[in-house]
């Protein structure tokens, strides 16, 4: 990251379907988080409110980023923090520079979370071929080759959505929580849908992690690739499988950071 003023913070947003995540980044490595229901901030004044009480917290910005996969929210957010805090906001998007090479048949549909997760990924494993993968409500799967180019990626639904969609398609199985490690068998419908979803999130993960990495090996060429996970559930799946070497759940964060000090207001 590139050295900060004395006494200047930067503030950065990712804006989820479900939560919000606020990080402070001042002079040291990790930032101060706070979270907040991001349907929370479409309550006339709240985003305003928000703001300003962080800033009471934490003391002034110098620039604030927004990474967000919901436009309404992210607009709300930026008026309000321009409004209240009197800051410059930069909102991530694929029109920005960035620090690898996006191929993509319309860029602008390539979400901000991805554009920051690949560009902390592109970072950390400069140099090599990666694998980005995120798992929150959906689980994407971003890769990059060696030249820091974007080779392509995967989108699939994420636990809770795989669980939600069960209960909703399928009148007498119940709707389920999955925020620890079943058991690979159940002895109940519940768990039985639990250790479903979880072993098969964790093997769906894994399998296509070996098939990309033998794809870049064997069509690419690629001698090292790197895995890095990130994401709500990351901790939960990553955790079982041995070929992620890096798991960060602030990396979307540190991403978006990262393209503020390369895309200043």
């Amino acid at each position: 990251m590139g050295p900060l003023r004395a006494g200047a913070q930067r503030l950065v947003l990712d804006i989820g379907n479900t939560s919000t995540t606020m990080a402070v980044f001042g002079d040291g490595p990790d930032p101060l988080v706070r979270r907040v229901q991001s349907g929370a901030l479409l309550v006339p004044g709240a985003a305003a409110d928000t703001f300003r009480k962080l800033s009471l917290e934490c003391g002034p910005f110098s620039e604030v980023a927004i990474c967000s996969v919901v436009p309404g929210i992210a607009s709300l957010c930026a008026e309000a923090i321009s409004t209240a805090l009197s800051v410059p906001v930069v909102p991530i998007g694929s029109g920005l520079r960035l620090p690898f090479t996006l191929s993509y048949e319309n860029s602008n549909a390539f979400g901000a979370d991805r554009l920051a997760l690949c560009a902390w990924s592109s970072t950390i494993f400069s140099g090599r071929a990666h694998i980005a993968v995120d798992i929150g409500t959906a689980i994407t799967f971003d890769v990059l080759d060696s030249k820091g180019g974007y080779v392509g990626g995967l989108i699939m639904p994420g636990i809770d959505v795989m669980a939600g969609a069960l209960h909703s398609r399928t009148a007498q199985l119940p709707l389920v929580g999955i925020d620890s490690r079943p058991a690979l068998l159940g002895r109940s419908t519940g768990e039985c849908i639990r250790s479903g979803i979880f072993w098969g999130a964790v093997k769906q993960v894994e399998g296509l992690v070996a098939e990309i990495v033998r794809y870049l090996r064997e069509e690419l060429g690629e001698a090292e690739v790197g895995v890095i996970a990130t994401g709500g559930n990351s901790r939960l799946i990553a955790d079982e499988i041995a070929s992620i070497d890096v798991v960060d759940e602030l990396a979307v964060l540190r991403g978006t950071l990262l393209l503020l000090e390369l895309n200043p207001p």
